[in-house]
């Protein structure tokens, strides 16, 4: 059945009910390329991998992301965002059912590979939708709810993960078919929910389109700073979230369950946090001094979770952490309000800025399994990775956020209502 919905310009109630199943697929699949550093001690003492078989294993599912982005974007902007859903979810699923059934590291390495395309060639719909369903003024808005979903999902995989391995007797395969579970349920969930909502705004924008899609989003100067502000923060958290539990476990004897709980302190009140500054930076600008701002307490407190083991000091540390992440929201909507930026290019934009963060969340692994190798010090590999989250308090120094720059560009952004 066509759940393509051809409606008038006023904004429509259902939005919120696609916007929330879709968000609810994509951050899923965010949770469970995260919580990698939960099941890696019991990985490795299966599979015998070494530190930079670690590493390589913690950033395999953004390798995809890195290299494919824009060539998926540019392929998957021609064709139906719920399509593109549908296909990528049921993918996924398969995926991760490969991942629970691997018997080698190289089974489990390409599956994990694989899973990270699909959440990659995802992306696109999300662009799309968003421009489909939503006003200009309101992104900002979708941008934050997607933070604290991202929050609450992934914090809260932090925390269930160890759980759920230590109820299965530390059986990392059993988590991933749970969890391979969970995608075939949201699968069948959007292939019900999920609808278009191509209005005439729309399809006039569409029209409109020039064919030299990839040239129109990336000759942007300021894709490019916001990219490398994802970029930089990304490397520093997914090194953490990789090594900080094998480092708290192997140097402190402090449970994965306790690692679980401090880092998704952090990523709880950053999706919280994202919503205050998405709502204040929406009304009364400061863009520049909020991201200024964070970025030095993002790498400090980075810097503090290393330099102590005392479980109190570090759920305040990750506490803090958790708001300078606040931050997203406001970098994210900055493919959204590029000058005369269309649909399409929206969608390369958007995936553009996503390859960024995942080329960040690819290397932190790297950086820090290879760094410990070098130094024979994890606590100084992470102490060295964290002063790559200055890279956001960079990028606040060189966006143009001015407070007249959205009003004005409005009538050339808005693709619906």
């Amino acid at each position: 059945m066509d759940k393509t919905a051809h409606q008038s310009d006023e904004n429509p109630r259902y939005r919120w009910v696609v916007l929330g199943v879709w968000l609810l697929g994509s951050v899923s699949g965010f949770m469970v390329m995260s919580t990698i550093g939960i099941l890696l001690p019991s990985i490795s003492a299966e599979l015998s991998l070494s530190p930079g078989d670690q590493g390589i294993l913690g950033s395999a599912a953004y390798w995809g992301s890195v290299t494919l982005a824009i060539p998926l974007s540019w392929l998957a902007s021609r064709y139906s965002p719920k399509l593109l859903t549908t296909i990528t979810l049921g993918l996924g699923t398969i995926f991760l059912f490969i991942q629970g059934w691997a018997s080698v590291f190289v089974v489990l390495l390409v599956g994990r590979l694989a899973f990270g395309i699909t959440v990659s060639a995802r992306q696109p719909a999300r662009a799309m939708l968003t421009q489909m369903w939503f006003s200009p003024r309101e992104i900002i808005l979708v941008n934050s709810i997607s933070n604290v979903l991202f929050g609450v999902m992934v914090g809260g995989g932090q925390i269930a993960t160890p759980l759920i391995l230590a109820g299965s007797g530390d059986d990392w395969r059993a988590v991933l078919y749970i969890f391979s579970a969970a995608f075939l349920g949201l699968t069948v969930l959007w292939m019900f929910l999920g609808r278009e909502r191509r209005t005439e705004t729309y399809r006039r924008q569409e029209a409109s389109q020039d064919t030299n899609v990839l040239l129109g989003a990336m000759k942007h100067r300021d894709l490019w700073v916001g990219g490398l502000g994802f970029l930089g923060v990304t490397t520093t958290w997914n090194a953490f979230l990789s090594f900080f539990p094998t480092l708290m476990l192997d140097t402190y004897g402090i449970s994965l369950g306790w690692s679980g709980v401090i880092l998704a302190m952090g990523i709880f009140v950053g999706g919280m946090t994202g919503m205050g500054f998405g709502y204040f930076s929406m009304n009364y600008g400061g863009e520049k001094l909020i991201l200024k701002t964070l970025g030095l307490v993002m790498a400090g407190t980075y810097i503090g979770m290393t330099l102590t083991h005392s479980i109190n000091a570090l759920l305040v540390l990750s506490f803090i952490n958790g708001i300078a992440w606040g931050f997203w929201p406001i970098l994210f909507t900055v493919p959204f309000h590029l000058p005369g930026i269309r649909p399409r290019e929206v969608a390369v934009a958007v995936s553009f800025t996503m390859m960024m963060s995942s080329g960040g969340t690819a290397l932190g692994p790297l950086v820090a399994g290879f760094l410990q190798e070098a130094t024979q010090d994890l606590r100084t590999s992470l102490f060295l990775v964290s002063f790559l989250a200055l890279s956001l308090s960079v990028a606040g120094l060189l966006l143009p956020f001015r407070s007249d720059r959205i009003s004005s560009d409005l009538p050339t952004v808005q693709t619906s209502n």
